[in-house]
């Protein structure tokens, strides 16, 4: 399933130890149109996202829902020039969500491999970081954001995944 490794090629400034957390590799086969939109941010910007995977304490998970897929999704997004990548889990969570969270440690790395459908070769990549987190507070927004997030929910049971094969082994 996972591997244990430092294939991903992250800047020096990210404070992850991949020789002890757990990697996967995804190849995302986009349109151009999408590539283009993403390859600003993953050629000029960070390449790396962070997310968590946030249990309360009566052990259910929230999971967000995003306008480009039918599946859900742990919350997280982009990490910002200059941001650790705990901070940027921590910010997406409460965006997301309006949850509070302590995030802990990462619980995957996957290397995403972006191509288009005429070539397996990957146009550029990026990374996402998911995180350990506990939840403190509500709830507060079912639908948070209706260009990007369209539903934010506490699962006592897991529902179908968006990226299943990649994130459900670690949730």
């Amino acid at each position: 399933m996972g591997r244990t490794d430092t294939d991903l090629d992250f800047d020096a400034d990210v404070e992850i130890d991949l020789s002890t957390t757990a990697c996967e590799t995804q190849t995302l086969v986009l349109s151009e149109s999408r590539l283009r939109a993403l390859r600003t941010w993953a050629v000029d910007g960070t390449g790396v996202a962070a997310g968590a995977r946030v249990y309360d304490d009566t052990g259910r998970i929230v999971l967000i829902k995003n306008s480009w897929t039918d599946g859900w999704f742990v919350p997280g997004g982009k990490v910002e020039h200059g941001e650790h990548l705990r901070a940027a889990a921590k910010r997406e969570v409460r965006e997301e969500t309006g949850l509070t969270v302590t995030v802990g440690e990462p619980v995957v790395a996957i290397d995403q491999r972006y191509c288009t459908t005429e070539t397996t070769n990957p146009r550029f990549r990026a990374a996402f970081v998911v995180y350990a987190a506990q939840a403190t507070g509500t709830l507060s927004v079912s639908t948070p954001d209706g260009d990007e997030i369209t539903a934010a929910r506490w699962f006592e049971t897991l529902p179908e995944l968006h990226d299943s094969e990649y994130i459900r082994p670690y949730l």
